[in-house]
């Protein structure tokens, strides 16, 4: 009887949360429904998710993957992660911090902070995307924001601003996206644009082939 009462304050304690805490893999992986999540600097975690709320790596953490539905990611310095996804918030890399895989968001911002590194591409369709010494492996990929690379920035498999497609994504964006490449900064590969774009490229920047028929040169 006793063992039954225990397990029954188990299941009572587990509804009156909702779910909105799980811990799995001996406290490897956090998720919640409602919430933020938080994992602790230094630290070492399978999974960090949540659906409404923000997601935190702390310093020096390390993550398989963390993601969310409604709500920003940062990833504090120094933290490591497989992949980074929201739908909508931003994404904040900090300085030294590393992403192995791709970083993405629809509606939201990207930032990478220096000696940040990300392995994939980088995409948005509403938000700027902002690289201050930061070094992308994959591609830039936006419909709706602007670019701005700085202090060395590198992006080893080019930039791609898709059509706007007129969509709830593209409400209020009418304006063509301004594209930025500082003096030292580096984009191998193809800048493609489908639509029209403002792009501005310091002298002494290095880039590939701009591909497009209505770029603006500033």
């Amino acid at each position: 009887m006793k063992i039954a009462a225990s397990a029954l304050l188990v299941l009572v304690f587990v509804a009156w949360t909702g779910g909105r805490v799980s811990v799995a893999g001996e406290g490897r992986s956090l998720s919640k429904v409602n919430g933020s999540v938080h994992a602790e600097a230094g630290e070492t975690y399978d999974s960090i998710s949540t659906v409404n709320g923000n997601v935190r790596l702390g310093t020096g953490a390390s993550a398989g993957e963390a993601k969310t539905v409604n709500g920003e990611i940062v990833v504090e310095s120094n933290a490591k992660v497989g992949t980074l996804e929201t739908v909508n918030g931003s994404l904040e890399i900090g300085e030294g911090a590393s992403v192995s895989g791709e970083a993405s968001t629809v509606n939201g911002s990207v930032q990478l902070a220096r000696r940040a590194q990300v392995g994939g591409g980088v995409t948005t369709v509403s938000g700027a995307i902002e690289l201050k010494g930061a070094e992308v492996g994959g591609k830039l990929t936006t419909n709706n924001g602007n670019i701005d690379l700085t202090e060395g920035a590198r992006v080893r498999g080019g930039i791609h601003i898709h059509k706007n497609n007129g969509t709830n994504w593209g409400w209020g964006h009418s304006d063509a996206p301004k594209v930025h490449i500082c003096s030292t900064c580096v984009v191998e590969g193809e800048l493609r644009f489908d639509r029209p774009v403002e792009l501005r490229v310091d002298s002494g920047a290095k880039i590939g082939k701009v591909v497009g028929d209505d770029v603006k040169r500033l």
